[in-house]
């Protein structure tokens, strides 16, 4: 009996099916279905930065976080009483302690909160606001909100001038409404632009100090990062989390 021989067409399906499946492994996670409608957010906060936020703010009750987005600086726990701010509505109202608000004009007097948690953007490629139409993995604010940004939000800005100033400004007002001997823990990453890191972290650590805080401890935590786009083999492999202390 002669030997059946495999088909070429059954040869490339398999070769499909392998190339489908390698491409499956390096695909980020799925969005996350936040409201049951699929609204999602790209930079949510992790379980391990909030356990790192926990060991930070014990003792500093009342906490703020002026960039709350979905809110999970709630998830802190019963010894903290926290307030979000947050400009896009849909992410706001997922939490109820969270408010529709703007981080640079913040409804709050003076020395209100004992403490600041937060992250800002990054500058990166999540600030890509375009339409994209090819199918292709795409984590943005843009992307995940469903919709064009608000004009204040810095989930628009790329790194660049527009927005060191606009965090410039952001950090002055969060300062303000922070209490004398107050902490302010600050969540950043770099990341990479044309093959070459950003020191944005260095950015956000000298204009915290420019306003009169000074750091009273750092640590770092491992990230994976999304391994898709033309700098997915130059990925940061960690995220900082610098605590501050506003002197009395």
């Amino acid at each position: 009996m002669t030997e059946r021989q495999p088909s070429p067409a059954g040869g490339r399906r398999r070769r499909r099916r392998a190339d489908l499946a390698r491409r499956a492994a390096r695909r980020p996670p799925s969005k996350p279905d936040l409201d049951g409608k699929g609204l999602s957010h790209p930079a949510r906060y992790s379980d391990d930065l909030l356990d790192v936020f926990r060991r930070h703010l014990g003792g500093y009750r009342h906490v703020l976080d002026p960039f709350a987005g979905t809110g999970r600086i709630h998830e802190l726990g019963p010894a903290w009483d926290t307030v979000g701010v947050e400009i896009e509505p849909e992410w706001a109202h997922l939490h109820p302690r969270t408010i529709v608000g703007n981080a640079l004009a913040l409804e709050f007097a003076d020395a209100t909160f004992d403490a600041i948690c937060t992250s800002p953007t990054y500058g990166n490629r999540l600030a890509d606001h375009h339409e994209a139409r090819d199918g292709s993995v795409r984590r943005t604010y843009r992307h995940d909100l469903g919709r064009a940004l608000h004009p204040e939000n810095s989930g628009r800005m790329q790194w660049g001038e527009s927005y060191r100033d606009f965090h410039e400004r952001a950090w002055a007002e969060a300062v303000r409404v922070l209490r004398p001997g107050g902490l302010f823990v600050l969540n950043v990453k770099n990341h990479i632009r044309r093959g070459e890191e950003v020191d944005t972290t260095s950015f956000h650590r000298e204009t915290l100090e420019q306003l009169g805080l000074k750091v009273v401890a750092e640590e770092t935590v491992p990230v994976s990062g999304m391994r898709v786009g033309i700098n997915r083999q130059a990925r940061v492999t960690h995220e900082s989390v610098l605590a501050f202390e506003l002197a009395d």
